[in-house]
């Protein structure tokens, strides 16, 4: 089990233009920030730890990010793990165990702790005991420090309702506004020292990626490494224009796989099963419905019916 100590302190070093390391820089999801600033508010003031909370949302949307603000902001230490990588009882006993005052414990992917794992948490979030068996006496209670445990999720129906209630603050990441979008993608051209000329506006850079934070830092990459391979200063219409075809991107952020995907669907002309187009494709069924299909259905260019996936 891998577990990272992050040290709030070096955080404090990072450079502005990397990723955001306050509230005040975090952009959207304000329906998250605003009830986060009462609550960091609070337990300053109480000299207590934060409540746990749970982040249910997308995957690259801040999830990460925001918990590691919180460790900031509140002064503690985060440690990190992901619900896979716990297998036992004993490990997340040990985990808490090694917990200091008001220290963070992070499990991203939480929806994926055993059930066991998931009962040892229970009274140790209620009561800041574990339970410990020993071997020639009955359960021995053992306090742990005060601690903050947040989780972060994909799948938040995969969550126990008994673990859920455990939680204080559940926040959910919502899609993020055309300005928002904007935002991020002129905080990451900053940050690669990318610079656009007048006529290029982020209108038309946003035409082509998700509303995605790690998506549009992709993006970002992507361009960067495009313009420094061919000596360009300043990225311009045509140089843009240039970088999408030679990169094989399409609007809303859809690849190559994505456009094949479709084109699946127009030659059957006709609802076909999940099945039929991972063969045509080469890809895993599963793979398919968590990489390919999501940004298409937002997109609104599928739809999934009872008899198949269809073109709209």
């Amino acid at each position: 089990m891998e577990v990272k100590k992050i040290s709030t302190e070096k955080l404090i070093d990072l450079k502005p233009n990397q990723r955001p390391v306050a509230l005040d820089t975090f952009i959207g999801q304000w329906h998250i920030t605003n009830v986060l600033r009462t609550a960091i508010t609070s337990a300053q003031k109480r000299e207590s730890p934060i409540g746990h909370t749970l982040f249910s949302g997308p995957s690259g949307f801040g999830k990460t990010t925001l918990a590691t603000i919180i460790a900031k902001e509140m002064q503690s230490t985060i440690k990190a793990v992901t619900g896979y990588a716990i297998s036992k009882p004993a490990e997340i006993i040990s985990l808490i165990n090694s917990l200091e005052k008001w220290d963070i414990l992070f499990i991203d992917e939480i929806h994926r702790l055993r059930p066991n794992v998931e009962e040892v948490l229970y009274i140790a979030m209620e009561d800041y005991v574990i339970d410990v068996v020993m071997p020639e006496w009955d359960n021995m209670r053992i306090p742990v420090e005060p601690f903050t445990l947040i989780g972060a999720t994909t799948k938040p129906e995969s969550l126990s309702q008994p673990l859920k209630n455990r939680f204080v603050y559940t926040h959910h990441f919502m899609d993020y506004m055309p300005e928002e979008k904007n935002a991020i993608i002129r905080h990451y051209l900053d940050h690669h020292t990318i610079k656009l000329s007048n006529e290029l506006w982020l209108d038309i850079i946003s035409e082509k990626v998700d509303s995605v934070p790690r998506e549009i830092f992709n993006l970002t990459v992507r361009l960067r490494d495009y313009i420094v391979t061919n000596n360009i200063d300043v990225v311009d219409s045509n140089i843009w224009d240039a970088f999408i075809a030679h990169s094989r991107i399409d609007d809303g952020g859809m690849s190559v796989l994505h456009q094949k995907y479709l084109d699946v669907l127009e030659k059957y002309d006709r609802p076909i099963w999940l099945r039929t187009i991972s063969v045509q494709l080469g890809m895993n069924e599963k793979a398919i419905e968590e990489d390919v299909e999501p940004l298409l259905l937002k997109l609104g260019k599928i739809e999934k019916k009872a008899g198949g996936r269809v073109l709209i």
